[in-house]
């Protein structure tokens, strides 16, 4: 029986893409380089944190240099427009109170930086939904490192079979087999759901109703 439901940010609870995509093209173009990106090629950017964006925006220019040349840039850019577009996925909002008031502990742990995570879910899902919110802590691994939902695990006393991970791609999958968890993969997302990807997770939903049923059905 599930305690505890556990959600990736970007791709699984909210859609961030436009806001993601505007920032960095915008980031790219003020600090002169030439690429650009439309909003399916920055499915490729995004689920591995802010690092491996930039690096991978960066392309064949990747050098240190330019990486400290744009992260920044992109950083204010980002956090100035993250809220212009996004939005929650249809439907998912009433599922997670319905689950909330069925006393489900509901966490998000995301590779966005922290300080950011913690402006744009409360934006668009209000305050008191998630017991808490964690992002990326600057010197700490991302995600497939299981480091922000082991901490989570112990502050509230939950075991990892008690626990059900949701995400949208292949870093949750491995996050949560990090964490010993099962995943709950959301094909709404921003993963690229090949065969091996599906085969390997607990539960694939293509509708948020469908995590209620996954999760009641566990009792």
């Amino acid at each position: 029986m599930y305690k505890a439901i556990f959600f990736d940010l970007d791709g699984t609870l909210l859609d961030t893409l436009t806001d993601i995509r505007i920032a960095i093209n915008e980031a790219l173009e003020k600090t002169g380089f030439p690429m650009r990106y439309s909003k399916r090629e920055c499915h490729y950017l995004i689920g591995n944190g802010v690092d491996y964006l930039v690096h991978t925006a960066l392309g064949d220019m990747d050098t240190s240099a330019n990486f400290e040349k744009l992260k920044p840039v992109y950083m204010d850019l980002y956090a100035k427009y993250q809220n212009d577009h996004t939005k929650p996925f249809n439907g998912l909002p009433t599922i997670l109170r319905f689950l909330k008031d069925k006393d489900y502990l509901l966490f998000v742990c995301s590779n966005k930086p922290d300080a950011l995570a913690k402006i744009v879910v409360p934006a668009h899902y209000g305050n008191g939904l998630f017991k808490e919110v964690a992002g990326h802590v600057a010197g700490e691994p991302v995600k497939p490192s299981p480091i922000i939902v082991n901490r989570l695990m112990g502050k509230y006393g939950l075991s990892p079979d008690e626990c059900l991970f949701v995400g949208d791609s292949l870093p949750d999958l491995l996050t949560a087999n990090n964490a010993h968890m099962k995943l709950c993969l959301c094909t709404w997302g921003y993963g690229f759901y090949k065969p091996e990807l599906l085969d390997e997770c607990a539960y694939v939903i293509a509708k948020p109703r469908e995590l209620a049923r996954k999760v009641l059905s566990s009792r």
